[in-house]
């Protein structure tokens, strides 16, 4: 890392030597060979398509925006710059290719794919339906299909396996370790301020166990994620539902009938087609779309090059009627944040470029967070109202999670759009302040001074006086009636019916709606255009309104995108179990990283920050 950083600043001493002018004529000159290399037609370019398939080769978790750290070297090192695949370029891929003559078949790849959150999945799932209206072909492949990839690949006409391969269906579910126990042992404690029943963040600080609230809840809400999860399988594979939920929950005695063989128990209960080795495989799809050129085995190309091969310089064009897309991705901070975080500055400041630019006529709010800083949730909320106030129509369309802050930014929308399988609700909220004392003392450290108040102390070190801790729980629950005033103002409901499905009870989305916490069921096309409907617009375009990428990120991903070679050699020295174990409670200590409201309120929703693995 130190000798990246040290080229990087040597690159910048060469920039400021030279001058701006000169800098960029060499940075043209080398765009120039990256975009002939990527571009001027040859044999073997694999920019080319004639009549080609289309490769969906999902890589790591399908995501809203690439997360960009604050330092790029240590992203790179840790193998995660273009690590993720983004959401809307599947869907643009697919939108393309299915009025592409030259696109004859679409092909779903999962052999590098991590998963995603359900609303994503079926999501896509439109999509692939929509494609396939065009009379093209889709077809799955793969050697292990886990739930993800199997709801996706649900949606192919065609479905194939290697033998050796498995479809894994085990239900969703959440599962968390419990560290009041391990705090204890160390002497330390988490000052846990709270309101609402249900809501169960931080509860694995101060319990050994999930609490009744927390279990109902949880119940409910996957019992309603996985009933969708199963109604979409039913659908897509003609099959009952009963008969894919009995073969669940006997697969154990299957599988012994069947002497182990995970490829035969999936053929004989028609989860998949057929079963092919990857040679099958690859002459199968030579005979749909023939032989690649060069080194290539299959006329095909990904659709990662498919886009690059499909830009449009008006793409960029800005035009005079525009739908703002906004994006509120990741936990809620306080302060400026970069892309994959919300920033209560960051997204305050794009939400006020796009009231105040002419040529906005309406804003789409996509939110996927489970929410974080009050007072950065606040931030944002009310540059939401400046937009309302200036006159421009303002959606929130809700993606896989829309909890806590996520829903405190959206409450005061025109429309509030989210997916059947969409989290949301939760709406509470806490503050939590450790205190490591007892952990100190035992190692030898104590901590002793004087104040001039009462309410002097020194946090983290000691525990709170108890004035103090009356102070903020006071400030809490001042804090938790005005999350309900502004729902209640938002949803046209009263107070005492937003208390009856708040207290920090997560619902889905299709919950959500029948309560009158969303609107409308539908996903970010359709939230778009009704907005484009609510301004009055007939031709208008779709900008995502985001910084910019540093330049020198967009360098690393470009070259590293598809390596990642440094984190797969850090992954290959073995860990020790107990340095699996604290890695995983650093991991689980890590929330706190997170928490920097400037009066310690928080509305997230912690369970949904890993509640539900997207890779399942």
């Amino acid at each position: 890392m130190g000798f990246i950083k040290s080229f990087w600043k040597f690159i910048q001493k060469i920039q400021s030597f030279v001058g701006t002018f000169l800098f960029l004529i060499i940075l043209l000159l080398f765009s120039g060979i990256i975009f002939e290399s990527m571009f001027i037609d040859s044999s073997d370019n694999e920019f080319k398509v004639k009549n080609s398939a289309l490769v969906l080769n999902f890589k790591g978790l399908i995501v809203e925006q690439e997360t960009f750290s604050s330092d790029p070297y240590e992203q790179l090192l840790a193998g995660k710059i273009g690590s993720n695949t983004r959401l809307r370029d599947v869907t643009k891929a697919l939108e393309l290719a299915a009025i592409d003559d030259d696109i004859k078949v679409l092909v779903l790849d999962f052999k590098n794919f991590a998963g995603a959150y359900p609303s994503k999945l079926h999501y896509i799932g439109e999509k692939i339906t929509e494609f396939k209206q065009s009379g093209k072909k889709v077809i799955s492949y793969g050697s292990l299909y886990s739930q993800s990839a199997y709801l996706l690949s649900s949606f192919s006409d065609e479905i194939y396996m290697h033998p050796q391969g498995s479809v894994l269906l085990y239900g969703y579910g959440s599962y968390q370790n419990y560290y009041q126990g391990f705090l204890e042992k160390v002497k330390a404690e988490v000052q846990l301020f709270r309101v609402g029943k249900f809501k169960s963040a931080m509860e694995p600080f101060i319990r050994s166990d999930m609490s009744d609230e927390a279990r109902l809840a949880s119940l409910e809400l996957y019992g309603g994620l996985w009933d969708q999860y199963i109604s979409e399988i039913s659908k897509q594979r003609n099959l009952e539902e009963n008969v894919i939920r009995d073969g669940i929950e006997n697969a154990d005695q299957l599988i012994i009938n069947l002497g182990g063989d995970f490829g035969k128990l999936a053929l004989e209960n028609s989860l998949v087609d057929g079963l092919k080795t990857r040679a099958e495989w690859v002459e199968y799809l030579q005979s749909l779309v023939g032989k690649g050129n060069g080194k290539k085995e299959i006329n095909q190309i990904n659709f990662a090059d498919y886009l690059a091969s499909k830009f449009d310089m008006g793409d960029l064009e800005r035009g005079k009627n525009i739908v703002a897309v906004v994006y509120a991705s990741g936990a809620i901070m306080d302060g400026n944040m970069p892309q994959g975080t919300v920033g209560g500055d960051t997204l305050s400041r794009q939400l006020r470029g796009a009231r105040l630019d002419k040529n906005v006529k309406a804003v789409v709010l996509r939110v996927d967070s489970p929410g974080g800083s009050a007072f950065a949730s606040e931030l944002i909320r009310q540059e939401v109202l400046l937009l309302k106030k200036a006159g421009k129509p303002i959606i929130a369309s809700f993606a896989s999670v829309a909890a806590s802050g996520g829903y405190w930014i959206s409450a005061n929308a025109d429309e509030i759009w989210a997916s059947p399988t969409t989290i949301t609700g939760s709406i509470g909220i806490f503050g939590a302040i450790p205190n490591i004392e007892g952990t100190l003392a035992a190692i030898g450290i104590t901590t002793d001074g004087v104040g001039t108040t009462s309410l002097s102390s020194a946090p983290l070190y000691k525990p709170l006086p108890q004035k103090l801790k009356n102070i903020i729980q006071s400030n809490i629950e001042n804090g938790y009636q005005r999350f309900l005033n502004i729902v209640a103002e938002g949803r046209n409901m009263t107070t005492s019916d937003v208390n009856e499905i708040a207290q920090g009870r997560v619902w889905t989305g299709l919950k959500a709606k029948e309560i009158g916490l969303v609107d409308h069921l539908g996903n970010i096309d359709q939230a778009i255009n009704s907005a484009a409907t609510m301004a009055k617009l007939e031709n208008y375009k779709v900008r995502h309104w985001e910084d910019k990428v540093p330049f020198q990120m967009q360098l690393i991903a470009k070259f590293f995108e598809n390596q990642g070679q440094m984190a797969n050699l850090a992954r290959s020295f073995s860990e020790r179990p107990e340095q699996v174990l604290m890695k995983k409670i650093t991991e689980k200590l890590s929330i706190f990283s997170i928490m920097n409201d400037p009066q310690h309120a928080y509305v997230l929703c912690v369970n949904c920050v890993g509640g539900l693995n997207p890779q399942y």
